[in-house]
């Protein structure tokens, strides 16, 4: 078993491309499993936290200085890239200029310590970045989008709040406490992040395929679309590289950012245009965004040792 998860990790690039092709092609399926995001994305954060013990957090709160710079990436250079790009790309179409600027203010996505886990960062830091972006939020996002653009925004705080507790908190606490006092959790370690894989190819085909219906249906128009959050997202990962080349960032920690800067919680965008009956075009950027980032986050596992190669000794 261990052995099938750990070829599922290395060949997670792969398998996100033939999920993406099926879900495109046949999105029926996949389209009527909404309900099964939060209990996966809870179970996915789970299995990531089998691997963190209280050592590992101690380790954490030392690292005040790169927590801080993890909430700048996000909140503030992330958000004004989101809005220049809304600017030249959707200046014709201002609502989509604003669900662009939305995009950019969000925090990082839950998967982010599942990709650091997968190419051997430091999974607590990721998780103590993602945390700590997550209980920001409420005030955090209405400010950016006040300040960058002008936009009185209604935070579905309902919804945030049950995400923190329901889907990182508590499982994070369970998985951390497990690690800490089963010793066959931790002595079968190395199979936990691939079961993490498979939740994260499950949220995959779900969500492509929800979104499929819209990416098809804007025709050439689509391509500006992710054209601009292929710009974001890398723009996420180029920062996150300068910040390791310009502080000479440790391997691991350098990780925990790429993934930090280059992911968005989608969801976040959405659940607000429900609640409060807002324009749908708003979620159209983020919808896109999701559909580039689950596809670029496994490429960049795969370059990992392109991105910071292991040092050799001597």
């Amino acid at each position: 078993m261990v052995k099938i998860l750990a070829w599922i990790a290395d060949h997670l690039l792969w398998l996100v491309l033939i999920i993406v092709a099926v879900s495109l092609l046949a999105p029926g399926p996949g389209s009527g499993l909404s309900w099964a995001v939060a209990p996966v994305l809870a179970l996915m954060v789970f299995l990531v936290s089998l691997t963190i013990g209280f050592a590992d957090l101690r380790e954490v709160a030392r690292q005040p200085l790169v927590i801080a710079w993890s909430l700048v990436l996000q909140f503030v250079l992330m958000a004004t890239f989101s809005l220049l790009l809304g600017k030249i790309l959707f200046a014709a179409h201002p609502a989509l200029g604003d669900g662009q600027l939305l995009l950019g203010a969000l925090p990082a996505d839950i998967s982010a310590p599942l990709m650091v886990s997968l190419v051997g960062g430091n999974t607590a830091l990721g998780m103590g970045m993602l945390v700590s972006a997550m209980v920001l939020v409420p005030f955090v996002l209405p400010a950016a989008l006040s300040f960058f653009g002008g936009i009185t925004f209604p935070v579905p705080t309902g919804y945030l709040e049950a995400e923190l507790f329901g889907i990182i908190i508590v499982p994070l606490i369970a998985g951390i406490l497990l690690n800490q006092y089963a010793e066959g959790i931790r002595r079968n370690r190395d199979a936990w992040p691939g079961f993490a894989a498979l939740c994260y190819l499950v949220l995959l085909f779900v969500v492509i395929s929800s979104n499929a219906g819209s990416i098809i249906s804007l025709g050439s128009f689509a391509l500006v679309l992710i054209l601009a959050e292929l710009l974001l997202n890398f723009f996420g990962y180029g920062v996150a590289y300068l910040t390791k080349k310009i502080f000479s960032l440790s391997r691991e920690t350098f990780f925990c950012l790429l993934f930090i800067a280059g992911t968005k919680e989608f969801g976040i965008a959405p659940a607000a245009v429900d609640s409060m009956g807002l324009d749908r075009a708003l979620v159209i950027p983020s919808a896109f965004y999701a559909v580039v980032q689950m596809i670029s986050c496994p490429v960049m596992v795969m370059a990992k040792d392109f991105l910071a190669p292991e040092k050799t000794p001597g």
